[in-house]
């Protein structure tokens, strides 16, 4: 737990100091007001009326101070949290972007981001702070406490600590029923996003009544599961407001013999009283605060858990040798050791080859891909790199995706992704591509996205070749961004492919002859895993 705390408050030590020093002046309130308010009730019952004036004007004093603490400790703590929270939601959003979380669904990271954080905010970041300000508030008052009469002082805080054993007896309940609305909670995010990135496909096969009961399940037991995690902290939290009760009434009891007897002022007794109250509550406080934090620690761990959901692809094989890019010797590919897709595979990429990868769906084409690319391990032989390739192999390729996708922003920021260009620059490269209808200041302000202007799925492939040329990508990757044009949108986008001025790997489904013999090397791929090679003159388009 205080692992947890003290990797939360990491980097953010100045806040964390300036607030402490609030919640130790607030936690003077254990002293200020039972000590004041029995001086006070003394004074009166005494009838000493001359003291009166002096006695509140030093008492509006200090509780001032504490209202000026209070609010310094708003700001402070509330810097803190917000800095807290920016290094969690950042933390995970870059996480989503190593390597070995590269098969991690989007909605995992979304329902953490902006719900899970929410929990652990409301959970364990603010009740941190209040477990330490219970902590500082119990300790000072108790000090305070012994001083004046430390016999009936413990008393009345030995009865208050009963309920503080509560939390034991119930955090593991606690832990799980947080984990089974966090399951709950991200198998609701999924239905949700499917259902709604869906809607064209649900409505066309009618499927609209079973996709709306799909999701009404999956919210109703999400809230059931929210309603199972909050209601056990509200039980545990009973049995431990039953307790205070119970030890309340019986240390007064004890409090109004002691006066009978005469050991005791009334005033004593109630400064005795709010200060073991002081005392007491901030330990059962603890105890709820311990309990919600513990219910939310498997959310936190999470988030901050530093190991990756997939294992980390080999480190590529480099080699000084200049005369190919990537050569592939021997290699079978799959994921399986027992069941490669293709077997014994040898190819030489050399700088400015056009490679031409055809084959049926299921044959092995995206695969073999992702295998050159380094994201997908060999079965057996070997893959090396030249040194025309940078060590970063993904800064390396650019890849023209059958759908690509766009960012909800201007063309000029999904062109650029933040590379500092010049608008001449910029609209050169759309005149390149084919956009020059777009090649304008104001054409590189369009707003794109899907409830914004849309590009034509063409239109969209030569963005991604733009994108290639602006950043000067060694290898450009064509994953079927011929299909579903026509004939004279596929042939024109071909063009542009061959005239890239780097390496060029296209895998497509099928072409026709004319653009197939563009290619200098061609690999044909069939279902059952056979391989033919052919190399031929690179021909001119």
């Amino acid at each position: 737990m205080f692992t947890l705390i003290l990797r939360l408050f990491h980097g953010k030590w100045k806040l964390a100091f300036l607030s402490f020093i609030c919640l130790l002046i607030l936690s003077l309130d254990g002293i200020v007001f039972p000590y004041f308010l029995g001086k006070f009730t003394n004074i009166v019952t005494d009838k000493e009326y001359d003291k009166v004036p002096m006695l509140l004007i030093l008492w509006f004093i200090l509780w001032m101070g504490l209202l000026v603490a209070q609010v310094s400790n708003a700001y402070f703590f509330g810097k803190l949290r917000s800095n807290i929270l920016v290094d969690l939601k950042d933390n995970m959003f870059k996480k989503a972007y190593e390597v070995g979380n590269r098969k991690v669904n989007s909605s995992t990271y979304l329902s953490t981001i902006t719900s899970d954080i929410k929990q652990i905010e409301k959970d364990f970041v603010n009740n941190s702070m209040n477990f330490i300000y219970s902590i500082l508030q119990g300790v000072v008052t108790l000090i305070f406490l012994l001083f004046i009469d430390w016999k009936v002082g413990m008393i009345f805080v030995l009865l208050g600590t009963l309920p503080t054993f509560v939390p034991k007896l119930t955090s593991k309940w606690l832990k799980e029923g947080t984990k089974n609305w966090q399951q709950a909670n991200h198998h609701y995010i999924e239905q949700l996003e499917d259902g709604l990135n869906a809607r064209n496909l649900v409505k066309r096969y009618s499927a609209v009544p079973f996709i709306f009961k799909q999701l009404f399940h999956a919210v109703t037991t999400e809230q059931n599961k929210y309603f199972s995690m909050n209601f056990r902290q509200a039980v545990s939290s009973f049995y431990v407001s039953a307790l205070y009760v119970i030890s309340a009434m019986a240390s007064l009891s004890f409090g109004a013999w002691s006066v009978m007897r005469g050991d005791l002022s009334v005033g004593m007794l109630i400064t005795i009283y709010m200060a073991a109250d002081r005392v007491v509550t901030p330990l059962i406080s603890l105890a709820n605060f311990y309990n919600a934090m513990t219910a939310s620690e498997p959310l936190l761990s999470k988030v901050l858990d530093e190991k990756t959901q997939d294992p980390l692809p080999k480190k590529p094989l480099l080699t000084d040798r200049k005369e190919y890019l990537i050569s592939l010797a021997n290699v079978d590919i799959g994921y399986q050791m027992d069941l490669p897709i293709l077997k014994d595979l040898n190819l030489q990429i050399v700088s400015g080859d056009r490679i031409l990868i055809e084959g049926a769906s299921g044959s092995g084409k995206s695969t073999l891909l992702k295998t050159i690319m380094n994201e997908q391990d060999v079965i057996s032989g070997s893959i090396k790199y030249g040194d025309a390739i940078q060590s970063n192999l993904t800064e390396s390729f650019a890849v023209v995706e059958q759908q690509p996708f766009v960012f909800n922003n201007t063309l000029r920021y999904n062109l650029t992704l933040g590379k500092d260009t010049s608008d001449d620059e910029l609209c050169a490269i759309l005149k390149n591509v084919g956009l020059s209808h777009l090649a304008t200041p104001k054409g590189l302000d369009t707003q794109l996205g899907s409830n914004v202007h849309q590009l034509s799925g063409g239109e969209l492939k030569r963005l991604e070749v733009a994108r290639a040329l602006l950043y000067n990508k060694n290898i450009l990757v064509v994953d079927e961004a011929l299909s579903g044009l026509d004939a004279e949108s596929a042939d024109q986008l071909n063009q542009l492919i061959m005239n890239y001025p780097g390496t060029v790997i296209n895998i497509e489904h099928r072409l026709s002859e004319e653009i197939s013999n563009r290619y200098n090397k061609k690999i044909t791929l069939s279902s059952c895993g056979d391989l033919l090679t052919k190399e031929t003159s690179l021909m001119e388009g």
